[in-house]
């Protein structure tokens, strides 16, 4: 008994604990119960309550014009032409069947293009046979697929319908008429569509047209599928330059991303150069409209918000002098092929800038194709040229960075082990060009002298041997010749050269890059600008890196974005405005770089008559004050007559505001490369009155 009670008091005993263990239990789960409520209430129920909305609202837009591009006077180069526009608003309740029926009656009311007559495909055909050739769907369901296949396809009908579209054999997709055209052309428009959703079946047209008539009037046998809007397309000036680029549809590969930053399927967007570039800015605030839905169909009309035009950019480009750019780079060229030899000369480009804020004032390029002169200024900014003698105001500052540049040298032949005299490197005066200070080495562009420069960097012996030098040359493999190859092609990069500029455009060229010589010798023919390519952009970025003291500064197009205007003939509040920017500064000190600075104004105002670039400044000329270096690399190994004319310059030198860069590919005589930067000088003197000003 006494061993009972035991048992009982202590069965007893236990009893509250575990009550309250219970109780325990139950106050956390209403505790986690109630901060859950809360977190979903106060934490996320903004989120909920939109998706809540979302049930019973849904947006869609309507692109805005987009903004103007201007030439720095405010001259337009692509601008908007009000239209209207027939517009397709698909919504839950549309089957294949109906938006057949819609598509036929809307046929009967506008005529789709060859352009659009074009896009109609395989799949459109064999979709339009199917809810053409059938009493319904299933019918053709039970021609083309097996009961079998159907049951497995139940529960994926768009799976389903692929499969009967793909059975439909290609040879029952023939004889169809222009009407039967006409109705896909504008099925396969709607196909397009997204749920409410606006896509536009036609563009261009204007309340006189016929066809908007016939379908104003017919509005509300549509149900509200089909509307009218107000839209823009874009409109260039005539001779409008390739930089400022192109609209049109989205492309393929990037409508994942532009649907995320919601536009829609066909709205035009920068497929080219600055329209692509400034996408952001140009395009305009879209038209909204706000559908209240029920079991997803809308229900009323929209709510509408207006929306905005784009945003407009003024460029730095002074049309008038890119017009005359590319009218000097034709007269030159015509005087060029009018020479005997020149045959093969078919081109020439150039660029101006302002080489200290990198402004790009105008890219010409002009080709002749099949006997008449077309546009080809992008290569001015894509295309690869051995540039020469040009280059060797880099190869001077890059070999004073490793002290390479000699104090005055001799120049005379150079000669390679093994190598015939004939074929020796040596300067345009076969005899040599005497004993040479840099300045003079750019003045009389001796190739000697940029060669010492290279073999000082590289370890190559030139020791002189009756009126010529012997070279001794190192392994192409060893440490010291690697590395001046290195070393010079990372000196020319701090000028632009061999790398991006950094331009405002979606793409540019670099040049071509000859990786390492496998001969020594080649490193100084690197020194005269006959390995490595570059583009008449990056040539033009290198001379303003020399003209204003040192400072690798990024060309630009764009000088500033304005809010849209309601005064046409007046750019909006600036948003935006383009400051210089300093890419990288070179490692020469002052005085090196006034050296060369000196070399490239003997260059066109030394004493000497036979400086290469004499002309620009000399008589009438001496006023414009331009600094410059010649070059001409040969580009044929079998045709060494055969060669590149090209300059670089800047004006005036004492103060410099304007740089030019000239290439004229595949010449065998003339002076094209200085008279192209000498009528590009006077124009933009008779523009700007640099010569006058004070």
């Amino acid at each position: 008994m006494a061993k009972e009670t035991v048992n009982k008091k202590g069965t007893k005993s236990n009893l509250p604990l575990r009550l309250n263990i219970l109780f325990l239990i139950v106050f956390l789960a209403f505790a986690a119960l109630i901060v859950r409520l809360g977190f979903v209430q106060i934490v996320n129920g903004a989120h909920y309550k939109s998706i809540v909305n979302g049930n019973h609202n849904q947006t869609a837009s309507i692109a805005s014009a987009r903004g103007k591009i201007v030439d720095v006077n405010g001259v337009p180069l692509a601008s908007n032409k009000a239209e209207l526009a027939i517009v397709y608003i698909r919504n839950a309740g549309i089957d294949a069947q109906k938006s057949l029926s819609i598509a036929r009656k809307l046929s009967q009311l506008i005529t789709m293009d060859n352009q659009a007559l074009q896009l109609v495909t395989t799949r459109d055909k064999q979709e339009y046979y199917a809810l053409t050739h059938f009493k319904n769907l299933q019918q053709a369901y039970n021609t083309y697929l097996s009961q079998k296949e159907q049951n497995a396809l139940t529960s994926n009908p768009t799976n389903e319908y692929n499969v009967l579209l793909s059975r439909i054999p290609k040879r029952v997709l023939n004889g169809f008429t222009a009407k039967d055209m006409q109705v896909m052309a504008i099925q396969h428009a709607f196909n397009q569509a997204s749920n409410l959703n606006p896509y536009i079946i036609k563009r261009g047209l204007n309340v006189n047209d016929k066809e908007y008539v016939n379908v104003v009037d017919h509005l509300s046998e549509f149900n509200g599928t089909i509307q009218t809007a107000d839209v823009s397309s874009r409109v260039y000036a005539s001779n409008v330059p390739f930089y400022v680029g192109t609209v049109g549809q989205i492309p393929a590969e990037k409508i994942t991303n532009y649907l995320a930053e919601d536009y829609s399927r066909n709205d035009m967007v920068g497929t080219s150069n600055l329209e692509e570039e400034y996408e952001s800015y140009l395009r305009g605030v879209p038209t909204t409209m706000t559908y209240h839905t029920k079991n997803g169909l809308p229900v009323g009309n929209p709510t509408v918000k207006a929306g905005q035009r784009g945003d407009d950019l003024q460029l730095t480009i002074d049309s008038r002098l890119q017009s005359a750019v590319q009218q000097i780079l034709i007269s030159n060229i015509q005087s060029a092929r009018a020479q005997a030899g020149n045959g093969q000369n078919n081109s020439a480009y150039a660029v101006v800038m302002n080489p200290k804020t990198g402004a790009i004032l105008a890219i010409g390029g002009e080709k002749v194709v099949n006997g008449k002169f077309v546009d080809a200024s992008n290569e001015a900014v894509n295309g690869q040229f051995a540039m020469g003698s040009a280059v060797k105001g880099a190869t001077e500052l890059t070999g004073f960075q490793y002290n390479a540049v000699p104090s005055y040298f001799t120049d005379m032949p150079i000669q390679y082990p093994g190598q015939n005299a004939n074929n020796s490197f040596k300067s345009w005066e076969v005899s040599g060009l005497g004993t040479l200070t840099p300045e003079q080495a750019l003045e009389f562009s001796s190739n000697v002298f940029m060669a010492k420069v290279a073999s000082n960097m590289a370890g190559i012996i030139l020791t002189p041997s009756g009126g010529h030098y012997q070279a001794t040359l190192p392994s192409a493999s060893s440490p010291r010749f690697t590395r001046a190859v290195e070393n010079l092609r990372n000196g020319y990069s701090q000028f632009g050269l061999g790398v991006k500029t950094g331009i405002d455009l979606p793409t540019e060229g670099t040049g071509y890059n000859g990786g390492m010589p496998d001969n020594p010798g080649l490193i100084q023919q690197f020194a005269i600008g006959q390995f490595d390519t570059y583009t008449p952009l990056e040539m033009v970025q290198y001379i303003s890196t020399i003209a204003n003291g040192g400072y690798r500064v990024q060309p630009h197009l764009l000088q500033s974005v304005h809010a849209p205007s309601s005064d046409p003939t007046r750019l909006g509040s600036t948003i935006y405005t383009y400051k210089t920017k300093v890419l990288n500064t070179i490692n020469d000190t002052p005085q090196q770089l006034q050296t060369v600075q000196h070399g490239l104004y003997l260059v066109t105002h030394g004493p000497a008559q036979n400086a290469t670039g004499i002309m620009l400044g000399t008589g009438a000329n001496v006023k414009y004050k331009i600094a410059a270096k010649t070059g001409t690399a040969q580009i044929d190994a079998n045709d060494l007559s055969l060669y590149n004319e090209t300059l670089v310059s800047y004006a005036p030198y004492d103060n410099p505001q304007i740089a030019v860069a000239v290439v004229v590919p595949s010449v065998r005589t003339g002076i094209q490369n200085k008279q192209i930067a000498l009528e590009i000088y006077q124009k933009y003197d008779s523009l700007y009155h640099y010569t006058s000003s004070k």
